[in-house]
């Protein structure tokens, strides 16, 4: 398995697999390949791998590509916005995660309990749950 996730990170690395960059799942894929996989490799956190997950980030977010996947997807879709330093893409975050919270309150009430989102506003480093409302 080791061996698979190796030669897809090479793939990726090559610009083999640019054809995912047409659809929200193949970037979420991208995102994903560049965000976990080399650690799960024991490769450490390689900043070039860091840095083109955030470029897929911010680029599928420009072409509306998050909103067209569910609520948990896109928590995994931002997930170089929850590793970034960067204080603007804290605040892309939150205003990201509040409209997520607004969402979820639409399509179903009960998802948009304050607890349930919690856990996402530590792990993006945000003061408070209140910074959202």
């Amino acid at each position: 398995m080791r061996e698979l996730w190796q030669a897809l990170l090479s793939q990726a690395q090559a610009g083999e697999l640019e054809h995912w960059q047409q659809s929200p799942p193949g970037v979420l894929g991208l995102i994903l390949l560049y965000t976990h996989i080399p650690s799960a490799l024991g490769l450490g956190p390689i900043e070039r791998h860091r840095y083109k997950a955030r470029a897929l980030c911010l680029a599928g977010i420009r072409r509306g590509f998050d909103t067209q996947l569910n609520l948990e997807q896109r928590r995994s879709f931002y997930a170089p916005l929850f590793d970034s330093d960067d204080e603007e893409d804290r605040e892309l975050l939150a205003r990201l995660l509040a409209g997520m919270r607004a969402q979820a309150a639409d399509s179903d009430p009960a998802r948009c309990r304050l607890g349930d989102w919690h856990a996402w506003w530590q792990q993006a480093g945000l003061q408070s749950a209140s910074a959202l409302s």
